[in-house]
């Protein structure tokens, strides 16, 4: 067995070189590649790392990323996996591959319903004399009544000897 025949150790699984998807034999990182759009600049190290799964923190330029999903669909990657590698959505996918980017089942194509809008909760007024009050005072960026100031105070009691807020008495107008 020779040095290069052993098994690498403390290199975590997935991550060895025999197993990535080659991306190009050229061993230039960046090559410009003609479309019908025109040159595209295409980092080829972005690329492979994306198609082998490895994009984090980072994006594809949108050239980069059409090609490296052209790559991955080629291999039969599925194309709800292609999305998550490159960062794109499955409406791009489609638009970019529309004969390709098809899912397994047509149902799974259809949109799906949106769930009804629940009604919003209906707010009830904020009266002077209560924290609340208090509070509101503070966000309009006024001076707080008097008896917002009460309630505050006596909030403040409640909340030194109880260690909340909740259930604080309100001062009556």
């Amino acid at each position: 067995m020779t040095l290069s025949d052993a098994p690498v150790t403390g290199v975590p699984a997935g991550r060895q070189r025999d197993r990535w998807l080659p991306v190009s034999p050229l061993a230039v990182p960046t090559v410009w590649m003609a479309t019908p759009e025109g040159l595209v600049c295409l980092d080829l190290i972005a690329v492979e790392l994306a198609a082998n799964g490895l994009r984090k923190g980072w994006t594809l330029t949108s050239d980069e990323a059409r090609y490296t999903a052209s790559l991955l669909l080629e291999r039969g990657v599925p194309y709800s996996v292609v999305a998550q590698r490159v960062g794109a959505s499955g409406a791009t996918l489609r638009e970019w591959f529309p004969e390709q980017a098809c899912p397994v089942d047509e149902r799974l194509a259809r949109p799906r319903p949106s769930k009804p809008k629940p009604e919003p909760k209906p707010v009830l007024p904020v009266r002077c004399g209560t924290m609340r009050g208090y509070r509101q005072h503070q966000r309009r960026r006024e001076p707080a009544c008097g008896l917002c100031k009460a309630a505050r105070r006596a909030a403040d009691r409640h909340f030194r000897r109880h260690g909340t807020y909740v259930g604080a008495p309100e001062v009556a107008a």
